[in-house]
């Protein structure tokens, strides 16, 4: 059986792919059900659109960022991959690092009782935590993100990959 999504990831992300914690982006998600259900499936699109972005920029993923879709867990239990460029997706009640992040970033954009987005605009610390109360929520959130800082939030992660 062919899966086209799955043969591209595996053509751009080999099981063998020789990577330095470096060069890591994590996409965060809970290590829930409830975020494996609602938010997994948002950090694998962010992260499909991230690296097509890179690749237009020049980049492969042997030699540039690689961003890369990891649980709350693992990520909070790895000193190495907290100094990374992050993303966490998902409310706090179902991800600890949004969580960890809700109090720590200023928020860039929100509708009440809908979705919050922070992180600093800036982005001299590239960190950004992202949620929603519904997909649809989630989905408002998102679109900002991309729309208007996932390229200047890419030019950070590139500076600090290359340092």
């Amino acid at each position: 059986m062919s899966d086209p999504i799955f043969d591209q990831e595996r053509r751009e992300c080999p099981p063998t792919l020789d990577y330095r914690v470096e060069q890591l982006v994590p996409v965060v998600v809970g290590a829930h059900p409830r975020a494996e259900i609602a938010d997994r499936p948002w950090a694998n699109h962010l992260v499909r659109v991230m690296r097509a972005i890179l690749r237009t920029r020049g980049f492969e993923l042997t030699d540039g960022p690689i961003p890369l879709v990891m649980t709350d867990v693992w990520y909070l239990n790895d000193e190495a991959l907290r100094l990374q460029p992050t993303i966490s997706i998902g409310d706090p009640s179902v991800n600890a690092t949004s969580a960890y992040f809700a109090n720590r970033l200023p928020c860039a954009f929100a509708i009440e009782n809908a979705c919050q987005l922070l992180l600093d605009p800036e982005l001299l610390e590239p960190r950004v935590c992202l949620w929603g109360i519904d997909d649809e929520s989630a989905g408002l959130a998102m679109d900002r993100f991309e729309t208007r800082w996932l390229e200047e939030f890419l030019d950070a992660v590139e500076n600090v990959v290359e340092a």
